[in-house]
């Protein structure tokens, strides 16, 4: 699929397929170090574990092959597409979905940081959808089927202009997006979404890295959080990639280095 096939789809659908972004070496590589990683923070107070899966964030500081997810040409051209040249990573975190995991409730992101946090009193029940805030993109380490919990999303919900989502049974129209090992999912924070049941026997495992317009508060303020050299390897973007562009002043105005996200001569 072209560039301009990707932004139609996108612009009706909510949501394209990218295949082939990551080699079946990086995807084993990216397994190996998520089991690793899974299994060192498993007993951590207040890990986020269930009975189905966990989770684990701030990737970029834990195993080299997971800066690689947010310096691919192909994804960020389309992620500046919609959300602008100086779009912010929100965050870099991993999902691993247990076999018998009961489907997701279908769901907007960005409900706790993003644009579908708890609307003002004047808002009513009016969505912020006229326009694209941020993407979720999603990194399949392994095939996403519709055995083993693939996404389900509701194309075309991405402009639904309320916010009330059907917590129950299927949506007309609804599918579920298989993709094969290696490829990314990218879809408008907007779009009605959530796993689907798995009823395969093998975990899933899935990256995932939201994006968001440089004005929205991100998932993490990741420029507080990502380690120097992992800056330094992301190159003269890395700046703008982690939202150091992004930060507001903290001194008068014309002592602020905007562009570096510091005051004029100052250190980190």
């Amino acid at each position: 699929m072209s560039f301009e096939e990707q932004v139609l789809q996108i612009g009706l659908a909510g949501y394209s397929r990218l295949p082939g972004l990551l080699t079946r070496e990086e995807c084993a590589d990216a397994r190996r170090e998520l089991e690793r990683i899974f299994s060192e923070e498993a007993e951590l107070p207040g890990a986020p574990r269930g009975r189905y899966g966990q989770q684990a964030y701030n990737l970029m500081n834990k195993a080299r092959v997971f800066e690689r997810v947010y310096q691919l040409p192909p994804l960020l051209r389309l992620l500046r597409h919609f959300l602008g040249e100086d779009c912010v990573l929100s965050s870099v975190q991993a999902h691993l979905v247990l076999p018998g995991a009961p489907a997701q409730s279908l769901h907007r992101d960005g409900s706790q940081t993003g644009p579908f946090r708890p609307p003002a009193p004047a808002d009513g029940d009016r969505a912020l959808v006229s326009h694209a805030l941020g993407f979720n993109v999603v990194f399949c380490i392994g095939d996403f089927t519709r055995e083993n919990g693939a996404t389900r999303l509701v194309p075309g919900s991405h402009r639904f202009p309320t916010r009330g989502i059907p917590r129950e049974g299927p949506v007309p129209g609804e599918t579920i997006v298989e993709a094969e090992q290696g490829a990314v999912l990218v879809f408008n924070i907007a779009c009605w979404h959530g796993a689907s049941e798995h009823r395969g026997s093998e975990p899933r495992y899935a990256v995932m890295t939201p994006w968001r317009r440089s004005w929205l508060r991100p998932e993490a303020d990741l420029s507080r959080i990502v380690r120097p050299d992992v800056l330094e390897r992301a190159g003269p973007e890395g700046r703008v990639i982690f939202g150091f562009a992004s930060r507001p002043p903290t001194t008068d105005r014309w002592q602020w280095d905007a562009e570096q996200g510091r005051p004029k001569g100052g250190e980190e």
